[in-house]
């Protein structure tokens, strides 16, 4: 009653008109979850809710350089990239290839997982078996995608 930071109880207590009245709860310690305080005066009820923020899964963008002059039916593997931006790990999943989290060349692999804020990750796929001709393999993290192409020589 009169809402000073020092004033808050959950006992029962009176109110007159023309007092202010606020309340108070903590949030939850869970992502996306609601916490609701109700408050009574002479029998009408009142809510107040708060709900917490969903952690962002959301990378910043981020793109592969393509590589041009690549070998027929070879192996070809990105350069590697540092993910930012998440304050929760994402799913992660590929098209059209493989990838692998810290890019160690036994890691690769095509099945969706999730990657944290700061990881690094590469992409990688087999080149063409015709001249002049490009494959590309897509990656995405938390609704974001980034391409990586090689292009066989002429």
């Amino acid at each position: 009653i009169g809402c000073s930071e020092t004033g808050f109880t959950a006992q029962t207590k009176t109110i007159s008109n023309g007092q202010t009245v606020c309340v108070r709860h903590t949030a939850s310690a869970a992502a996306g979850a609601t916490v609701t305080t109700t408050l009574s005066i002479g029998g009408i009820n009142g809510t107040f809710s708060s709900t917490t923020v969903a952690p962002d899964t959301t990378p910043d963008s981020f793109a592969f350089t393509a590589q041009t002059g690549v070998a027929l039916s070879t192996k070809a593997t990105s350069n590697t990239i540092v993910i930012s931006g998440l304050a929760a790990a994402a799913p992660i999943s590929v098209s059209g290839g493989t990838y692998s989290i810290g890019c160690s060349a036994t890691g690769f692999t095509a099945q969706a997982k999730t990657i944290s804020n700061g990881q690094s990750v590469c992409v990688r796929h087999v080149s063409s078996a015709n001249a002049a001709t490009t494959v590309t393999t897509m990656l995405s993290i938390g609704g974001v995608s980034g391409d990586f192409s090689s292009t066989t020589a002429p």
